[in-house]
């Protein structure tokens, strides 16, 4: 299994999506984030909600949906100026540990929609082994000052040895 190796000054804990930092830290990391009531619904026995900590600031979080030996990625973010620095590919990396037992063999299937401009992120995930399965046009809302919705790509890593 790849683990990433925390440094000392790294933590990464569950967290409650109803305490306001963490919507502050989505409005600041995306052009068009969720509205506070979506934000909030995340959160119960089906939400897996990460926050990680740099030196004891929040720098990033993630939130996924569990149903079965399925997970959705719903929502990764890295505070803008955090970002550039790994912290992504932490979060990330938390979620395959997440889907894989102690040997590295993924237990689950982990499933996640990405804006089909965002290449950065397209670029980690590939580089973890998902697969683009599709698209849904004008799944997200568009960024200003853009009008038009915008393409979402549709990406799956399936259960196996990594």
């Amino acid at each position: 299994m790849s683990a990433v190796c925390l440094k000392p000054d790294l933590a990464l804990v569950h967290f409650d999506p109803t305490e306001p930092e963490f919507y502050l830290l989505e409005c600041a990391a995306h052009g068009a984030p969720w509205s506070r009531a979506m934000f909030i619904q995340c959160s119960g026995r089906l939400y897996r909600t990460r926050a990680l900590y740099a030196a004891g600031q929040l720098v990033g979080f993630s939130i996924c949906y569990l149903v079965a030996d399925e997970v959705t990625l719903m929502n990764i973010a890295v505070h803008p100026k955090h970002q550039g620095n790994g912290y992504g590919r932490v979060l990330f990396q938390d979620i395959i540990d997440f889907i894989s037992d102690q040997h590295g063999q993924r237990q689950r299937t982990l499933f996640l929609e990405v804006r089909e401009s965002n290449h950065a992120a397209i670029a980690l995930y590939q580089r973890f082994g998902l697969s683009d399965i599709g698209r849904r046009p004008g799944y997200y809302p568009p960024i200003p000052p853009a009008t038009a919705n915008e393409t979402a790509v549709v990406m799956r890593l399936g259960q196996g040895h990594a």
